[in-house]
């Protein structure tokens, strides 16, 4: 537990900072969502992991047993298509026929991309936003096989596509979205597959502040999560918070850069 915290510490210190979403991407707490960044974002993130939100499952031997790290650039173009390189830390476990697991040497890698299809409000006042996205859509190990839980049958731990609906709605608390999305994936032992739904809240006397919250309460296949996510100094961060099936904990921080805009100037 020391280690984690030296190694949490030097993350924030190096500039690299904390997530929002889970998988290093832009979403709610543990699920992708249909909203996108603004043009030319670059999204430095980093993320404490429950094992919980991890697949897959531990098994006795292979799995993730223990709560990790994972961090990831993304960049958003046209604003409509998202790209995100995240890796995740191993520890020792994975590679040792025996004894105590070693400090994280190793680290998985993968790409995740959205797109957007639909901006909310395109063509009718009511049309909802709406984005495909793919996670992980290829794997070193196994000859490609995303099959069990054994690493020798497959590294595509974070796969999953998916597609996702959001609608925002103004009222006199404060703004409301819902989301709603189905996601899939080519690991048989995946069990977060199906559809999943998200609430979110962004109360009317904490908007347009130097820290402006927003409440969130989702389905992710699995577990009702409960959370925010919080925008800090004019969007440049934002810090998230996340009680998965209202037990295990995982947090972050995620710094924004604006290549073509003022915005987080």
């Amino acid at each position: 537990m020391k280690r984690l915290v030296i190694l949490f510490l030097f993350l924030f210190i190096t500039g690299v900072s904390f997530a929002q979403f889970t998988d290093c991407t832009s979403g709610l707490l543990s699920i992708p969502s249909a909203e996108m960044k603004e043009e030319g974002t670059v999204s430095i993130t980093n993320v404490f992991i429950n094992r919980h939100n991890l697949c897959p499952p531990y098994d006795g031997w292979h799995g993730w047993e223990y709560n990790t790290f994972g961090y990831g650039v993304g960049i958003t173009f046209w604003k409509r298509l998202e790209i995100d390189y995240v890796c995740v830390l191993f520890n020792g476990k994975w590679s040792r026929s025996g004894g105590q697991p070693d400090w994280f040497h190793n680290q998985d890698r993968h790409f995740s991309a959205k797109f957007q299809l639909l901006r909310e409000g395109d063509f009718f006042p009511w049309m909802p936003s709406c984005a495909v996205g793919i996670g992980d859509p290829v794997t070193g190990a196994g000859g490609g096989q995303y099959i069990g839980s054994d690493v020798s049958s497959g590294n595509g731990y974070f796969n999953r596509m998916y597609v996702a609906f959001a609608k925002n709605f103004e009222t006199p608390y404060g703004k409301v979205g819902a989301h709603l999305l189905y996601q899939h994936s080519l690991r048989s032992d995946y069990i977060a597959r199906g559809p999943c739904l998200g609430l979110t809240w962004n109360p009317v006397w904490v908007q347009n502040i130097w820290f402006n919250p927003r409440f969130i309460v989702e389905y992710d296949a699995r577990y009702i999560n409960m959370g925010f996510i919080a925008s800090c100094f004019k969007d440049r961060m934002e810090a998230m918070f996340e009680l998965q099936n209202f037990k295990w904990v995982s947090f972050g921080l995620r710094y924004n850069i604006a290549l073509l805009n003022r915005r987080y100037h």
